[in-house]
């Protein structure tokens, strides 16, 4: 087979660095008012997840389809992050401001709080892309799953952590992340996202399979 052909690996990696890059211009244009972010960070989620699990190449009419369909239930949940996260701004400045033994209390206990809100956050928005739901359950099952599947979610942290410490500290990862950043991050955290939700939806992986076109091998 020809390294030129449309199936061929190289071929297949060039579609997906281009979709990468396609994906990450969408999310950055869906997301410049600002108060649309969430709604284009999970539109960002719904097509990751269906690219990986389908290999369906229609970057742009799923986030699209995925945008308006979660407009606004996104943007409320989007919203109550804001808020959540402004509070949490506050308590530490105002526990940073009390010295000695209280401050140090004041401290830990808005760290210990903060803690799980960052894992709700981690998974809220997949959660928002995958399931129909109300916004209460949303929260409320983002925050159960991000602890069923603790090893999962310090994998999850451990990738945008990573992606965000090298964009401060390593020059070149800086124009990497200008060019498809949003894109990079998306795919890398939805494989771990799509193996969370298979748990809840057990012939996701057959159906999938079916879609692409491939076929499950077994051992003999």
């Amino acid at each position: 087979m020809s390294i030129f052909s449309y199936d061929s690996i190289l071929m297949r990696f060039l579609n997906f660095v281009a979709d990468m890059v396609l994906l990450h211009f969408l999310w950055l244009l869906c997301s410049l008012p600002v108060i649309t972010m969430g709604a284009s960070t999970t539109a960002l989620y719904y097509t990751c997840m269906k690219r990986i699990r389908t290999k369906e190449g229609y970057i742009t009419r799923n986030f699209f389809h995925s945008f308006k369909m979660n407009l606004k239930q996104s943007t409320a949940i989007w919203l109550i992050l804001l808020i959540i996260g402004y509070l949490f701004y506050l308590d530490f400045q105002i526990a940073s401001s009390v010295e000695g033994y209280m401050g140090k209390i004041m401290l830990g206990s808005c760290i210990i709080f903060l803690v799980p809100c960052l894992f709700m956050a981690l998974y809220i928005f997949p959660v928002q892309a995958k399931f129909k739901n109300s916004i209460k359950n949303n929260f409320k099952n983002a925050f159960l799953m991000s602890y069923r599947h603790f090893f999962m979610t310090l994998i999850l942290l451990f990738i945008v952590g990573s992606i965000a410490i090298l964009g401060f500290f390593f020059p070149p990862m800086i124009g990497l992340l200008l060019i498809c950043g949003g894109g990079l991050t998306g795919f890398l955290t939805s494989t771990i996202f799509i193996q969370v939700f298979r748990h809840y939806i057990p012939n996701e992986a057959e159906k999938d399979l079916e879609i692409s076109g491939e076929k499950f091998e077994l051992n003999s």
